[in-house]
């Protein structure tokens, strides 16, 4: 396979040459004195940063219903990003031919509730900082995918520190076009399969009652999921979550209840609908008030069912999601 080795800029000018067409945007990082944050650019960058060190939301969040007819964007995001981009194309919630989806190699991320201290923005400083595990998200403490091997091309990092540009499909050639000098081989290592390692999340009934029990049901974990997407969501009415008269009447039907009443329903229900498309960002984590731990049930489910069927949510545009394919049989030997 061939890319290109970036040379120091060479990012941030091939993205201000993309920028030079009216009709082109860039989604990625800018750093100000506040931080690093998400940003769209338009016309030419300004502060532009390739890492993102603090996590807030998953930036395919802001790219629901994005069907812009004649517009492009190139989004410059983290491998979790890009990948429930993916999942969102394939759910018809973004349009193909309006996103070039390019993965940036990730360090790791902190919390944007737990950030306490200035984080380095820089590649080899991150490194050092993560040598702490305690300093990174959970979520990231245990992702599958931290490489830039998704989407339509990625921004990889070899082991002197060199940075490359590589593309997976031919819209990923037009990043490619954008930089200056000849393809040339990719480094062996950036094309060596991972072995994908499998974390034990919790499934004990007694200890997910226990976490579950401070939810207060303010439904920030399903708007902050990137791939929970439905505008006419079940728990918006009064069949599962009934307010008011409605509530009122079934109490009088059923007896006492506890309040706020329905969360398991509402997080297993939440579970069972995002199990094939979560990419285990840990958004959902990040948005709870209640600290619940969200992540280790909600990943710990999606990637036991997903590896029933052989699939990685946000792996290939191509890759169909296996609930909207039927083969016979595809489950016989399956086991949990």
């Amino acid at each position: 396979m061939k890319g290109k080795k970036l040379k120091t800029g060479e990012i941030e000018n091939a993205l201000n040459r993309f920028l030079k067409d009216e009709q082109h945007l860039v989604l990625g990082f800018k750093k100000d004195e506040s931080g690093v944050s998400h940003h769209i650019f338009k016309g030419s960058l300004d502060h532009y940063s390739l890492l993102n060190p603090v996590f807030g939301a998953n930036a395919a969040l802001y790219l629901r219903r994005l069907f812009s007819k004649g517009s492009q964007v190139m989004l410059m995001l983290r491998p979790c990003e890009i990948r429930a981009c993916v999942e969102l194309n394939k759910l018809t919630q973004i349009e193909r031919e309006d996103i070039i989806a390019v993965s940036i190699d990730c360090p790791g991320t902190v919390s944007s509730k737990e950030k306490k201290e200035e984080v380095p923005a820089e590649l080899h400083e991150l490194n050092d900082y993560f040598k702490n595990k305690d300093s990174m998200r959970w979520a990231c403490s245990v992702c599958g995918e931290k490489r830039a091997v998704v989407g339509d091309a990625g921004i990889r990092i070899d082991e002197k520190g060199n940075y490359w540009a590589i593309p997976y499909t031919e819209k990923g050639e037009v990043l490619l076009s954008l930089i200056d000098g000849e393809p040339e081989e990719v480094p062996a290592e950036l094309l060596a399969a991972k072995e994908q390692k499998k974390d034990k999340f919790q499934v004990d009934m007694e200890i997910f009652n226990k976490d579950f029990e401070k939810c207060i049901m303010c439904m920030n974990c399903r708007d902050m999921c990137p791939v929970c997407y439905c505008i006419d969501c079940v728990f918006n009415g009064d069949e599962y979550l009934p307010k008011g008269d409605a509530l009122l009447n079934k109490v009088f039907r059923i007896g006492s209840v506890k309040m706020p009443r329905g969360k398991d329903l509402f997080h297993f229900i939440r579970m069972y609908h995002v199990s094939q498309t979560c990419v285990g960002c840990g958004a959902c984590e990040e948005a709870c008030p209640q600290g619940i731990p969200l992540t280790k049930y909600f990943k710990g489910v999606s990637e036991r069912l997903q590896d029933i069927f052989s699939y990685m949510s946000g792996r290939s545009f191509d890759e169909p999601i296996p609930y909207v394919t039927f083969l016979e049989d595809e489950l016989k030997d399956a086991t949990d």
